[in-house]
C-alpha cells in the first residue's frame, strides 16, 4: 500500500502559508512504517486538482487530498474528484444536518454555498468534523482509496488522527497489534538505538514520533510475542514515563483538577506563563489560580527555576526546578533536575510540572 498526499490551495502555491498538514501526515505515516509515495501541491483550479489526482492514481493505492471542501466558488476538490471518477455527486442528508447544526451555533442559515459541502460520491463514508462545516470522506473506487479532508489544520488534523490514521493502520497491519510508550525527557536519537537493539531478535517493526517534550515509541508485532516485547521494553523505558499512552501529564492534570473540585494556587516563576496556557480552561478557571496570592486557597505552590534559560547562561545539559508547597498544615520544598538541551526546555518543564504537581496535590488534598 503506497500513500500519496495532495495539498490544494492557491495560498500554498503562492507561499502565503506553510503546508503543515502534509508534513504532519507524512511524519505520522512514516513513523508507523507505512509506505509513502509522492507529495504534491496544486492550486484551487479544478483542472489542476483533477490532473493531480489522475497523475497520483497511476502509481498509488491511497490518495489523501486536503483543502477545497469549503462553501465558496473556488472550493473545487469534490468536483475535480467527480470528473476523475465520472460519477455524479449526491447530497447526503446527514451532511446537511451537520452543516445546519454548525451554522446554528453562529446564528447563520444554510445557503447554496454551504449546500455544496453536502455533496459526495455515492457510497462515500463521511468523516466527522467537530470544528467546522466541512465534512471529509473516504471513497473506494478503481482499487484506490480516496480520502478528502478540509484544509484548515484545526479541522484537518483531528480528523486525520481520529479517523484516517486508524483506518490506514488497520488496512496495512490487520494481523498485528500495536504497542506504544510515551517517553519523556529523552532525545529520540539517544534512546532509539538502545530500544532497537533490545528488540533485534524479534520479528517486529519499531517507530518513533517526536511530540515535544515526548517521544512516542511504537512497536508493531504479532500478538503471540507482544508479552515478551513488553517485558523487554518496560524496564528500559521506566525512567522516562510520566504519562500514559493515551493522555499526556498535562491532560491528566486538567482532569484531576476538575475531579477534585478544590482550588489550587500556583505562582509560576519557571515557565513564563506557558504552564497556565497549557492547563487553564474555562471549566477550571475558578479552580486554578495563577500568580494570585489568595490566602483562602489551601493548596498553594510556588515554582522557581530555569535560571540558565531565563538568564541566557551557557548550556550545561541540566537545569534545576524548585517547588515550594503548602496546604496550611504541611509545607516543604522539592528540588529536581531536568534535561536542558534547547529553548524547548520551557515546554519540557511545563509538562513535567503537571506530572509532579499532580502527585503533590494527591498528597496535600
Amino acid at each position: 500500500m503506497t500513500i500519496a498526499i495532495l495539498a490544494t490551495g492557491d495560498e500554498i502555491i503562492h507561499g502565503d502559508i506553510l503546508n503543515t498538514n502534509s508534513h504532519y501526515f507524512a511524519h505520522a505515516l512514516s513513523s508507523e512504517g507505512l509506505s509513502l509515495g509522492l507529495q504534491i501541491a496544486c492550486s484551487d483550479k479544478e483542472f489542476e486538482i483533477h490532473d493531480s489526482i489522475a497523475f497520483l492514481a497511476k502509481t498509488h493505492d491511497v490518495i489523501i487530498i486536503t483543502g477545497g471542501l469549503g462553501p465558496t466558488s473556488d472550493d473545487r476538490t469534490r468536483f475535480a474528484l467527480q470528473r476523475f471518477l465520472k460519477k455524479n455527486l449526491i447530497e447526503f442528508p446527514e451532511a446537511i444536518t451537520h452543516i445546519e447544526n454548525r451554522l446554528c451555533l453562529y446564528s447563520r442559515r444554510l445557503n447554496a454555498g454551504n449546500r455544496q459541502q453536502a455533496l459526495f460520491p455515492p457510497g462515500a463514508n463521511l468523516l466527522p468534523n467537530d470544528h467546522g462545516t466541512a465534512l471529509g470522506c473516504t471513497y473506494q473506487a478503481q482499487q484506490k482509496l480516496f480520502i478528502l479532508l478540509p484544509g484548515p489544520p484545526r479541522e484537518c488534523l483531528p480528523m486525520f488522527d481520529n479517523y484516517v490514521f486508524p483506518l490506514l493502520q488497520k488496512r496495512e497491519h490487520s494481523n498485528k497489534c500495536l504497542l506504544k510508550w510515551r517517553l519523556f525527557g529523552v532525545a529520540e536519537g539517544l534512546i532509539a538505538e538502545k530500544l532497537d537493539n533490545a528488540l533485534a531478535e524479534f520479528d517486529c517493526q519499531t517507530g518513533y514520533r517526536l511530540e515535544t517534550p515526548y517521544v512516542e515509541f511504537k512497536v508493531r508485532c504479532k500478538e503471540a510475542i507482544a508479552g515478551q516485547i513488553k517485558e523487554r521494553i518496560n524496564s528500559l523505558v521506566a525512567p522516562y514515563l510520566i504519562a500514559t499512552t493515551d493522555k499526556k501529564a498535562s491532560e491528566r492534570f486538567i482532569e484531576q483538577i476538575l475531579q477534585l473540585n478544590t482550588p489550587v494556587s500556583i505562582i509560576d516563576e519557571v515557565t513564563g506563563g506557558f504552564l497556565q496556557t497549557l492547563v487553564q480552561r474555562p471549566e477550571n478557571y475558578n479552580l486554578l489560580q495563577f500568580n494570585n496570592c489568595n490566602a483562602d486557597i489551601s493548596i498553594r505552590f510556588h515554582l522557581r527555576g530555569l535560571e540558565e534559560y531565563w538568564h541566557q547562561k551557557p548550556l550545561t545539559g541540566k537545569t534545576a526546578i524548585y517547588i515550594d508547597y503548602s496546604n496550611g498544615t504541611q509545607h516543604g520544598t522539592e528540588v529536581h533536575e531536568l534535561p536542558h538541551r534547547s529553548p524547548l526546555v520551557v515546554h519540557l518543564a511545563a509538562e513535567w510540572l503537571c506530572f509532579r504537581l499532580s502527585h503533590l496535590i494527591d498528597q496535600l488534598h
